[in-house]
């Protein structure tokens, strides 16, 4: 390989990092409900909304992420995307209540929307023609990814925490 190719190849995994992070946040509600339920005395519409509300914004960024990059540029809008996720991370972690949690996860809704969107998109535009395939793979790999090491990483915290509830 090249050194420009070496680059490009960097780059498109750089970005496909988005979708590992978008298999991880929209799974990784999963190993919570047990507790969240309790934590902040949610009836079952209001769990349902705390796992749903992720997914709701991601679909609205879905719709203008494309309008965005167009205007802003690709890389620019992944970038926003990027501390979108942070702050959603961030606020869901430490929400000490369950509107906080939902705007928490709403953002990080809107970082998922817009990365699956973007990220592919981004990357086959990079990619030389002979590698394209396969670089923008690495996004849907990465997502599958994600979404096991959600599964995988509430497992073994609840099964180190020694909560029962594995």
């Amino acid at each position: 390989m090249t050194k420009t190719q070496t680059y490009t190849v960097k780059i498109a995994l750089i970005v496909a990092l988005g979708g590992f992070l978008m298999g991880f946040d929209a799974s990784v509600i999963s190993g919570v409900v047990k507790f969240i339920e309790p934590e902040f005395n949610l009836t079952k519409l209001q769990l349902g909304w705390s796992v749903a509300s992720l997914t709701l914004t991601a679909t609205l960024a879905m719709m203008v992420a494309g309008p965005l990059s167009d205007k802003f540029g690709r890389r620019k809008v992944l970038q926003w995307s990027a501390i979108l996720f942070a702050v959603s991370a961030i606020g869901s972690a430490l929400a000490p209540t369950f509107l906080l949690l939902v705007i928490a996860r709403m953002l990080g809704g809107f970082g998922v929307g817009a990365s699956l969107i973007l990220a592919p998109m981004y990357i086959a535009e990079i990619a030389p023609a002979n590698m394209r395939g396969r670089l923008v793979s690495f996004n849907q790999l990465n997502i599958v990814i994600g979404i096991s090491a959600a599964f995988f990483s509430n497992y073994l915290i609840l099964k180190f925490a020694g909560s029962g509830a594995d």
